[in-house]
């Protein structure tokens, strides 16, 4: 049995005082032990309700204390076509999300989204199909809008989302996976100051997922988040196709900060089970609270409550009766 507190301590300490104090007063002027015990009663009947008694569900009723952030790279890169073959990058992440949201069923979704800028597109959910939703909707950035890649870029989305829901859930255990092909092509270096290992403590599992390869690949110029097909993207100093590739220094660097493993992804499959693997219990028994949810208690209180008010009136019934007749 635990406290929820209706209203802040303060407030149902000052009420209850002051309706004892008021029952006390009555009491001494009519001597009526009887109305006395009814009315204090009620004075704890209402403190009940304020300090609010509930149950705890325990970890075993809630299917999954997992909180995921997926962090999403939608910058122009991640169509360069040398995933799996000749897919895009951006299919093999929706792949891979898709395989974790099967495979992790009871979990909690979160997605931020970064090109020219990082944004949470999708707070965190139990709603599995609100997560598929985004990915049938991702698109990556128009072309023409671009302002080029930057991994530091959802730095501080991220951590905002984590120290939320470090403060919201405390229980809960914290996984981030971070999908991108690491490629950094930002004019301005202002933002590549943000430090991922502040944040490390935050977040307790999770994964680096890398997309491309060394090689590289071509990527299809895209307008207003529709693809032009036949259209590539042209490096402006040669005039050709231009290449996009895998930094694998970079997502290596970020995966060190946060503490993370990292993977290359060069073919569908498997995500979900890496994901899966990660020992939720495990890290949830590391001493944090486990508040589970909580269940208020209130129906019997306010039964009681409204026996007791009915007894206040059917007392009150000829005292009423007789100041009527003596207007």
């Amino acid at each position: 049995m635990r406290l929820m507190m209706l209203w802040p301590w303060p407030v149902t300490l000052a009420v209850t005082v002051l309706l004892g104090a008021l029952c006390v007063a009555g009491w001494r002027r009519s001597k009526d032990t009887a109305t006395l015990l009814r009315r204090g009663l009620m004075v704890a009947a209402v403190a009940a309700l304020g300090l609010t008694p509930a149950s705890q569900i325990s970890a075993e009723e809630r299917v999954s204390n997992a909180d995921l952030f997926f962090v999403v790279d939608l910058t122009g890169s991640m169509a360069a076509e040398d995933y799996n073959g000749t897919e895009q990058r951006l299919d093999g992440v929706k792949a891979d999300m898709r395989d974790i949201i099967d495979a992790n069923p009871g979990a909690r979704y979160s997605v931020i989204a970064f090109s020219s800028t990082a944004t949470e597109q999708l707070p965190l959910t139990t709603d599995s199909r609100a997560a598929l939703a985004w990915l049938e909707t991702a698109r990556r950035e128009s072309t023409n809008f671009s302002e080029g890649s930057s991994l530091a870029r959802p730095a501080p989305v991220l951590e905002d989302a984590l120290t939320r829901a470090a403060e919201n859930n405390p229980q809960n255990v914290r996984i981030v996976l971070v999908f991108s092909d690491g490629e950094d092509t930002a004019d301005s270096d202002a933002e590549d100051s943000a430090d991922y290992g502040a944040m490390a403590g935050l977040v307790d599992d999770g994964f680096v997922f890398g997309y491309g390869t060394e090689a590289g690949g071509r990527m299809l110029s895209s307008s207003w988040g529709t693809e032009d097909r036949g259209r590539y993207i042209q490096d402006p100093e040669t005039g050709t196709d231009a290449i996009s590739r895998i930094d694998e220094d970079n997502l290596r660097a970020l995966a060190d900060q946060l503490g993370l493993d990292y993977v290359h992804r060069d073919a569908p499959g498997g995500a979900g089970e890496l994901v899966a693997e990660i020992p939720v219990d495990l890290l949830a028994a590391d001493g944090r609270e486990d508040s589970g949810r909580l269940n208020p208690i209130l129906w019997p209180i306010g039964l009681v409550l409204l026996g007791l008010v009915g007894w206040e009136l059917w007392h009150l019934t000829p005292q009423i009766a007789a100041l009527r007749r003596a207007r």
